[in-house]
């Protein structure tokens, strides 16, 4: 019989808790995905899964309802997480929540291979740490929405791990992962590739060989040119022959960016020093950067400023969105928690270094256990379908008050059409366009996004919903 490892063992062991979380964050997973914190990102997301699943699967055109009458081919990331999802649901049928247990299962993947990579180089105390704050920060919640952050994030950090065993042994397998999973994570979020510049770092490593140098650098190129073909050619191709140039955003100029960055710059430094790991989590990452610079350990800076400068620098494009889209913080949690692990394993008493993750870990859930929970008025959009089939077939055209290119009451309707503010639905010039290109039902969501009185006959009116028959 094999020797049962004690508890105290399998508490220091990684696995146990990445296992252990994946556990907790199953809770609810069948849930809608209307938590308040963007449903509307899922939303948009699960459009292009389930249109690959009912309409066209073909990976290059990725497709929404929300283009009005239009075909709905969108540019948007590359959509791998989608597809992923998609071919889930052509095996089990088409299951919203079949996404959040992929993209789950990925940043479970992402964790594991942050703490094995750490562990290489910095030791098991400092790995642990740090894998532990990864769990319990931002990324808690978030990776296990249908959003590409986390799922993107995993990918180049696995991407990451195999380009070091590449340096370190040369095999062309690991080349071929760090490339394909590079690439991928990449295409799914451009902002996850801050992750890959930590490779800075082996290449002023005069052990490493120069064919690997070279190797690395090629396959890296390739990455970038096929990223930039993505972003820079077919996403401004598809919107602008397909007519969505507004619904894909593709950033500001640097010096516009800079601009609306400083212009909510409170806020948007709360996303640095709260939204990530909390406040107890963001001291432990001071303290790690004191010891970092007190030692003038300049690798460990580097494998900290490569990642967090690079996309500092890409978040100017995209300007004050993060005070809003918190996800994009996603990011630069990895290299963060890196710091505040290695600065725990500076403290050699065992129990204080266990209560700081505790405390850590505790404010860092407390603060997200609500996004566990649907309420209302969001939770009634998942009657949307059922209610809309009751006297409307799934090809009508429908408009919904909603604010301008938000989807997800398009989504749970399970209608094509267009999102419109209530000052456009009460514009006569704007309906009788809609009408004329095929309109047949205004839908009103009332408890959101305002109730509308308009001079059309009533075929449901709820205290959530009202919806107005216009053929």
């Amino acid at each position: 019989m094999p020797k049962q490892k004690p508890i105290a063992t399998i508490f220091k062991d990684i696995r146990f808790w990445i296992v252990l979380f994946f556990i907790i964050r199953m809770y609810g997973i069948t849930n809608p995905p209307l938590e308040v914190g963007h449903n509307w990102r899922q939303a948009d997301g699960l459009m292009i899964i389930r249109n690959f699943y009912e309409r066209d699967a073909n990976i290059f055109y990725p497709t929404v309802d929300v283009a009005g009458e239009k075909t709905g081919i969108v540019g948007s990331e590359f959509p791998i997480l989608n597809y992923i999802v998609y071919i889930v649901c052509k095996v089990f049928g088409y299951k919203h929540w079949y996404g959040r247990i992929v993209v789950l299962l990925f940043s479970c993947l992402g964790v594991y291979f942050f703490y094995k990579l750490i562990l290489e180089y910095y030791g098991e105390r400092a790995a642990f740490s740090s894998a532990i704050i990864l769990l319990v920060s931002f990324w808690f919640s978030y990776s296990r929405k249908v959003i590409p952050d986390a799922f993107s994030v995993s990918l180049c950090i696995v991407s990451l791990f195999y380009a070091f065993r590449y340096f370190k042994e040369g095999r062309w397998h690991h080349l071929a992962l760090f490339f394909i999973l590079g690439l991928l994570g990449c295409l799914s979020k451009i902002l996850a590739a801050t992750i890959l510049t930590v490779l800075l770092i082996p290449f002023l490593n005069r052990d490493n060989l120069l064919v690997r140098k070279v190797l690395i650098s090629v396959f890296s190129l390739l990455i970038l040119s096929v990223v930039c073909w993505w972003y820079f050619y077919w996403v401004p191709y598809l919107n602008t022959t397909f007519g969505l140039s507004d619904h894909f955003f593709m950033g500001y100029t640097f010096s516009d960016g800079a601009k609306d960055l400083i212009s909510k710059w409170p806020i948007v430094l709360k996303r640095f020093y709260d939204t990530p790991l909390k406040y107890s989590g963001f001291a432990v990452f001071l303290m790690g950067l004191y010891f970092i610079m007190r030692d003038r350990d300049w690798l460990k800076l580097a494998a900290f400023l490569l990642p967090f400068l690079s996309y500092v620098i890409l978040l100017i494009k995209t300007g004050s969105s993060i005070s809003g889209d918190t996800y994009y913080v996603i990011t630069v949690i990895p290299c963060m928690a890196f710091v505040a692990g290695t600065g725990l394993d500076h403290i050699k008493n065992n129990k204080i270094v266990a209560a700081l993750l505790v405390v850590i870990g505790i404010e860092g859930i407390a603060a997200q256990i609500y996004d566990f929970r649907i309420r209302q008025p969001y939770r009634a959009l998942g009657d949307l379908e059922q209610i809309m089939d009751g006297f409307s077939q799934r090809n009508d055209l429908i408009a919904v008050n909603s604010e301008v290119n938000n989807p997800t009451a398009m989504y749970f309707a399970h209608r094509r059409g267009w999102t419109a503010p209530n000052v456009y639905l009460t514009d006569s010039i704007y309906m009788k366009d809609i009408r004329a290109k095929g309109c047949q039902y205004v839908l009103i969501v009332k408890k959101l996004y305002g109730d509308l009185n308009l001079e059309y006959p009533i075929v449901h009116d709820s205290e959530y919903f009202k919806i107005y028959d216009l053929r």
